[in-house]
């Protein structure tokens, strides 16, 4: 039996998926979370999330894909959310008359008993003619009741609510018309990007702190327990060297990462960012996008191929081209271990130099989208209620995010990093030698001319920056591995070093994502156009900060 979830964006599809499915499907405040279906079975019932829709004229790719879901289902779950009920029901009309066997299923009771309003589940199933539930058990009972035929609907266009629901006051409260002003909204998000890098990089705070004791555990303890009983020698070496220096280099960061994915995942919950995306709109716009396009490029702080798939509903091809293009600029999570692993050894305080990086990602994007030319696209959304977020949701999320990226340490990192060990420690011939005979010396000799304008005559290093393209904490794992004492950068070397590293293009995953969705030949063209932009911002900044320095 094939279940569909469907809906209007932003009305809790994915959430009520990942409750049925034990599923781990990201979620978001926001519309344009959900960008293709996902399908996963439990006891012989595959359930299928789409993306949202509003009907089944879709402007969009996103809308097409649901539609076509939607006309395949044995059963379709419309999950409406409980603040515009009478809103949604254009929608229910339409899944009544192609497919009898609709349930609907009332999300954001909570913040409807908030706003003063009410529901009568049993008086709305009665007047709608189809069963409602308001819970994930409720609804699992219902599927299994639900008669194998639907009985035949009359008079769909007149649905009706009959008095079972009303939607309290729906005027704006004191907090969405602060967060909805153009002048305040942008200011907030600002605090609060400055105040999650204070928490997560100024000396003492959490993120500092605990990034130390991690670093002590991980390193010192642990690495200095294994190495004391292991055997001198080339596995003691593989182990503890290449394995741990490598991988326990980059998990060290993983408290900081906590910090700025905890501040993001607020600021989607509370609704801020959706308050964002409206007051930005023309902002964005100037520079050839949309209010929309700031899901991405803030989804951009996390994952870069996850922001590129957000686009996959833009309504227009351009626009999302453009948004696609200047992601890369977007410093994601994995570049945090990078410029830290470079700046902290040149200022006692990092936290002002990420902080500048940071902003200066994000008016690069700006800039060469502006530069791109073109117009942006028409946002259709719907204002998002802003409270106080769940902790329960907020933790989930950030558990959900961490991880992740343990995960993507413990499996890509560390087979990189025991790759890397063996060809710093093998000729050709496969004969162990040391490190600067080895093949992965030989191989980074011949790239180093591109990384010498730069201040940077270290082979290990030019070849830590070219694993990047793999995977950002590739690079903070191999100068951990290979580089124990540090880089030796000085000022101006250092500086562009991290400016290459933010304007380099993003990694093969985030490659894949964006040949996905705007076609390999275009994805080509604009890595390769970021790779020597990457080169020059190097250069450029190798030679102004060398005439300070």
């Amino acid at each position: 039996m094939k279940v569909v979830l469907a809906g209007n964006p932003n009305a809790g599809k994915t959430t009520l998926f990942n409750a049925l499915t034990r599923g781990r499907l990201p979620t978001g405040n926001w519309h344009g979370v959900t960008t293709r279906p996902a399908y996963k079975t439990v006891k012989g019932v595959t359930y299928a999330d789409v993306p949202g829709m509003y009907s089944f004229n879709g402007y969009s790719m996103e809308e097409a894909s649901a539609a076509e879901e939607i006309k395949s289902a044995d059963i379709v779950v419309n999950v409406v959310d409980g603040l515009t009920l009478e809103q949604s029901l254009s929608l229910t009309r339409a899944l009544l008359a192609l497919n009898g066997r609709v349930v609907l299923y009332i999300t954001k009771l909570g913040q409807l008993k908030r706003r003063g309003g009410r529901l009568d589940k049993d008086k709305l199933s009665a007047a709608l003619g189809v069963p409602v539930a308001t819970d994930v058990k409720q609804l699992k009972r219902l599927l299994c009741a639900l008669p194998s035929a639907a009985p035949r609907r009359e008079n769909i266009e007149k649905l009706s609510l009959n008095g079972a629901y009303y939607g309290g006051n729906c005027s704006l409260t004191r907090a969405e018309r602060l967060f909805y002003n153009r002048a305040f909204a942008p200011a907030f998000f600002i605090a609060s990007v400055l105040a999650m890098f204070f928490l997560a990089f100024f000396p003492h705070m959490p993120g500092d702190a605990l990034k130390t004791l991690c670093e002590d555990l991980m390193t010192q303890k642990f690495g200095g327990f294994v190495r004391a009983g292991l055997p001198d020698g080339k596995f003691r070496s593989f182990v503890c060297d290449g394995l741990i220096g490598g991988a326990g280099g980059v998990l060290a960061f993983v408290p900081q990462l906590a910090v700025l994915y905890l501040i993001l995942i607020l600021l989607d919950e509370s609704g801020v960012m959706s308050a964002l995306s409206f007051v930005t709109d023309g902002i964005f716009g100037k520079a050839g996008l949309s209010g929309r396009a700031a899901f991405s490029l803030i989804s951009g702080f996390g994952c870069t191929a996850a922001a590129i798939l957000t686009t996959r509903g833009f309504s227009s091809r351009a626009a999302q081209r453009r948004t696609v293009a200047v992601l890369a600029y977007i410093p994601c999570g994995a570049k945090l271990p990078v410029f830290l692993t470079l700046l902290s050894p040149l200022f006692s305080d990092p936290f002002p130099a990420v902080c500048a990086l940071y902003f200066a990602g994000i008016t690069l994007a700006l800039v060469i989208s502006s530069a791109m030319g073109g117009r942006g696209e028409v946002m259709l959304s719907e204002v998002t209620p802003v409270g106080l977020p769940s902790p329960r949701a907020v933790l989930k999320k950030l558990y959900f995010h961490i991880k992740g990226f343990i995960i993507k340490v413990a499996t890509a990192v560390l087979i990189f990093c025991a790759v890397s060990w063996l060809l710093s420690n093998y000729t050709f011939t496969l004969r162990p030698c040391a490190v600067e005979d080895s093949m992965l010396a030989a191989l980074s000799r011949a790239a180093l001319p591109l990384f010498v304008p730069m201040g940077i005559a270290d082979w290990r290093l030019a070849y830590a920056m070219i694993s990047g393209f793999a995977a950002k904490e590739n690079i903070a794992a191999t100068i951990s591995m290979l580089m124990p004492g540090g880089t030796g950068l000085g000022m101006a070397a250092g500086l562009a070093a991290a400016a290459f590293v933010l304007a380099c293009p993003a990694c093969i995953s985030a490659f894949s994502a964006a040949c996905k969705e705007v076609g390999f030949k275009y994805a080509a063209k604009i890595f390769a156009l970021q790779l020597a932009f990457a080169f020059a911002c190097g250069y450029v900044v190798r030679f102004v900060a060398g005439i300070f320095d």
